[in-house]
């Protein structure tokens, strides 16, 4: 027998020293995704209520024609529109969605690009109802990329007075639009037509995540718009939450999966993530907290709203603002849809890993599939959840520091399960551990022909006296 002792020594050593590295490194990028805030500060300012003025043109932009998929129909979901709950913030919203595409060419004296003016006649709208509107407007068209947190409102005798601005010029907007929907169709058109909606769900993520770079350093339009914008994340590659969130939204839906976005912090601060629905089930979804740096880490892939909520605070419901108050802060948080997530069937770690609640001998048999599994399909890593009743530090060091090393000896079994080309390098795993939320990585590396071929060599050499078998032959004849 061969004495690896040492060697599981060796590795707990440099594995221990990666591992603090890694988990030190991973602190310091993720807080520096904390000091974000989306942009939901929507700016109302006062106007005049008369029309535009004579020498003001206003030019029609390109209606958006996002390519459907190949493969897929596409999903469009208009929660915010049907929470709606008058008829003048209906009209209103509508008329924002024929507005938008139609803008002037040249800048106010305050660097905007307006809208043709929307007038609601019989109602003087409230400054709160109207931020609603807007508010649902975005949420229901993230595609609508520019569009600016402001609008201009003003009263007269016959009702509501309300304009919008673009940040971009009528015929930068075409510009813009031209460059997005090629972007847009090449991510979707990577999608192959024979996934589930969870292969679909993670191969738009992952793209997304490999194009895109979270900017840090972001607090606000002032640092520059298309940071929270889908144009930024998918066109310029690089975004703060908001810009991944719409993203996501936006190619989910047109490869089929229903998604919305949701409004609330992250340790303390303003934060935008998604809901998704994955077989009939909702979920949350943190695409800006999954991107790691260099890596995709997948710990908020699919969560329960209860797992969700240990580091996302998530505003009310609009409904549940309403009711408390007949007139709200204008700048209260909310959302539009917010179901209960409660299914973990379509987690990362229930598909793709193994969720543990204790250590038997039917978790021993468990992760042992999972690694011959992962490793025959070319998958190196090995996620594991630990379960709320477990008790994460110490479930650990049974794992992979105390004797009898028990994830080494899933490893032994493995290798027993599988054929030469996929055996595994047991000195040779990296331990990535999240113990917020209990869930460890392990990726491992396969063994080069070489080191399988001087394991061989080993075993023949373990012998102390191979004379008695001279009456076969020369056994140097033999390719160990």
């Amino acid at each position: 027998m061969k004495n690896i002792t040492s060697k599981i020594f060796y590795f707990m050593f440099f594995a221990m020293a990666a591992v603090l590295i890694f988990i030190g490194c991973f602190m310091m990028y993720h807080n520096s995704k904390s000091k974000e805030q989306y942009n939901n500060q929507i700016e109302a300012v006062q106007i005049s209520n008369g029309t535009e003025t004579s020498n003001e043109k206003i030019n029609k932009v390109s209606d958006m024609a996002i390519s459907n998929s190949k493969h897929y129909k596409q999903v469009n979901l208009h929660y915010a529109y049907d929470a709606l709950d008058t008829d003048d913030k209906r009209y209103l919203y509508e008329k924002i969605k024929e507005n938008v595409y139609s803008l002037t060419d040249e800048a106010d004296e305050n660097g905007h690009y307006r809208t043709s003016r929307v007038k609601v006649t019989g109602s003087q709208i409230s400054e709160f109802d109207i931020r609603e509107v807007v508010n649902a407007f975005e949420y229901d068209n993230p595609q609508i990329f520019w569009l600016e947190n402001m609008f201009g409102y003003a009263y007269d005798e016959e009702g509501t007075i309300i304009e919008f601005y673009s940040v971009l010029s009528s015929g930068e907007c075409d510009e813009y639009i031209d460059k997005f929907e090629k972007k847009v169709a090449e991510i979707v058109n990577a999608v192959d037509g024979d996934l589930n909606e969870y292969q679909r769900e993670k191969k738009i993520h992952d793209m997304l995540l490999d194009q895109c770079s979270y900017k840090p350093g972001v607090t606000g339009a002032k640092d520059g718009w298309t940071y929270f914008s889908a144009y930024g994340a998918i066109v310029n590659g690089e975004a703060v939450c908001e810009g991944y969130a719409k993203s996501m939204q936006i190619l989910l839906q047109l490869v089929g999966i229903p998604c919305t976005t949701v409004r609330g912090s992250g340790e303390g601060v303003g934060h935008m993530w998604n809901l998704v629905r994955v077989d009939g089930q909702w979920y949350h979804l943190d695409a800006t907290w999954d991107d790691n740096a260099d890596d995709v880490i997948y710990e908020y892939f699919n969560i329960s709203t209860k797992k969700a909520e240990k580091n996302h605070e998530i505003s009310e419901d609009i409904n549940t603002v309403l009711t408390r108050s007949s007139n709200p802060d204008p700048n209260t948080k909310y959302n539009f849809f917010l179901p209960q997530c409660t299914s973990t069937d379509w987690n990362y770690y229930m598909v793709e890993g193994y969720i543990l609640n204790e250590l038997n001998e039917q978790t021993d048999l468990d992760i042992t599939n999972i690694i011959v599994r992962n490793v025959r399909d070319n998958n190196m890593v090995i996620p594991i959840s630990f379960g709320e009743n477990v008790a994460y530090s110490s479930c650990v060091e049974t794992l992979f520091y105390q004797p009898e090393y028990k994830f080494y000896s899933y490893i032994d079994s493995a290798n027993e399960m599988l054929d030469d080309a996929h055996q595994i390098k047991k000195e040779r795993i990296l331990l990535s551990q999240n113990q917020d939320n209990m869930t460890v990585k392990v990726t491992l590396e396969l063994k080069e022909s070489a080191d399988i071929q001087d394991e061989y060599t080993d075993d023949y050499d373990e012998y102390d006296d191979y004379d008695e078998y001279d009456d076969y032959g020369d056994y140097d004849e033999y390719d160990w």
